[in-house]
This record gives structure tokens, sequence and C-alpha cells, in this order.
């Protein structure tokens, strides 16, 4: 039996569910997470629910949905910030480089001082003091950089994943657009891993993205989060 038919028959097997919009991802969600199959999981969540730790669950009831919560994308920004951040560390970079080649001698001699009695010539305390200005700012840039890129792909992925499912592909960081965000309350009895079973509630967060294009592209909805509604959250997906 493959894979893609035994998911099916099992996501079959997840009655009493509410008949809502959101029960065939979540059937969809709780299936793959309890096959252990990660690569039906990469496409539409950015949590799992792992059998190991957190349980397995074969039946739910939706209780409650959230009104949509929309929030604007600021994805152009967010790439422009991280250009700009590469930009400014490409500049400094030839500025170092330039400065290191004119210098070289002299600022041996300080590594060599710095590393010995820590007695800098006179000569080079000029070079000393500018090398060590160009090694603070130099850390300064690359944080700026890193940072720019994490806020960048932090906001990527779930936008990423909600509108390229198909066939065409967008860059999404070229695209205006909003962030569509909404929880889904359930219950569950949920076998735990020791073997006995819980009635438990979660709240799973559903995402979706919608961009602003010649034609309004509008992505599906992706699974990012579930929380036991006592707080716990469940495992990421690795």
């Amino acid at each position: 039996m493959t894979r893609s038919l035994a998911l099916t028959l099992a996501a079959a097997t997840l009655v009493g569910c509410s008949s809502t919009p959101e029960q065939p991802l979540l059937q969809q969600f709780f299936t793959a997470s309890r096959l252990r199959d990660n690569t039906t999981l990469a496409g539409f969540a950015a949590t799992a629910f792992e059998p190991g730790t957190d349980g397995i669950v074969t039946t739910f009831t939706i209780t409650n949905v959230t009104a949509e919560q929309r929030k604007p994308l600021t994805l152009k920004t967010l790439a422009k910030a991280h250009e700009d951040a590469k930009a400014a560390d490409a500049e400094f970079t030839k500025r170092k480089d330039a400065y290191q080649a004119e210098n070289l001698d002299a600022i041996k001699r300080v590594i060599a001082a710095t590393r010995g009695n820590g007695k800098i010539p006179p000569k080079d305390a000029a070079v000393q003091a500018a090398w060590s200005k160009f090694l603070e700012d130099g850390v300064a840039v690359a944080r700026n950089v890193g940072d720019a890129r994490r806020k960048l792909a932090s906001e990527t992925v779930v936008v990423d994943m909600s509108v390229n499912g198909g066939p065409t592909h967008y860059d999404v960081t070229k695209y205006d657009g909003e962030l569509i965000s909404k929880e889904v309350s359930l219950s569950a009895p949920v076998r735990l891993p020791n073997g006995q079973t819980a009635q438990k509630n979660y709240i799973v967060t559903m995402q979706r993205a919608i961009l602003k294009a010649d034609r309004e592209v509008t992505g599906r909805w992706i699974i990012t989060g579930i929380k036991d509604a006592s707080g716990a959250a469940s495992t990421p997906r690795s």
C-alpha cells in the first residue's frame, strides 16, 4: 500500500468530527502526524503532533472557530531591509579590505604585539585604533545582516507555504498583501505515550496569505501552531 493511500484511508478513520471547512485539514494533520509522514506535513503545516510526546488523535470535535484576523504583510519592506543590509556589508568589507591591504605590515605588528606583551609601538597606535574599529564595526554589520535575514525568513515561510502549493511559483518577497489568521478549538480523546487515554482540548492556529498582484493570489490555509488549551505547545516540525 502506498503511503498516500494509507494516509487517505487513515484520515477516513477520524470519525466524529464537526462538519466545518477546517475539518479536512485537521484530519490530514492528525493522520500525517500519527504516521510521522513529515513529507506530507511539510506541505501544509509548520508544526506536528508528535506521537512519542504529544500522543495520538484519531477522532476530534471542533468546538469553536474564531473570526479571521488580518494584518498587512511586510515582505517587501523586510526584503529591502535585507538587501540594504547586504549592500552595507559589501561596502564595509570593501573598505576594510582596502585598509588592510594598505596597512598590512602595521596590522601584523599590532596583532603580534597584542598576542605578545601587549605593547603597541607608538608609530602603530593609529593603525591599532582604526583596525580595532573595523573589527568592532564588522561584528555590528554582520549582526544586521543576520537579523534582517531572520526577520524576512520568519515571515516568508508561512506565506511561501500558503501560496506556492501549486504549479505556479511566486517570489513572495515582491508582493504586498495580507496574512489571515484564525484559531480553531477542538476536543479530542488522546492516546498518550504511556498508553492511557485522556480527553484534551486544543487550540489550532491556521493562517493563509493573500498577495496583491495583477490579480489577487489567495493562498491555502496552513497549520502554524497547536497548543493544549492549558497552554502547553506541541512539537515544532523539524
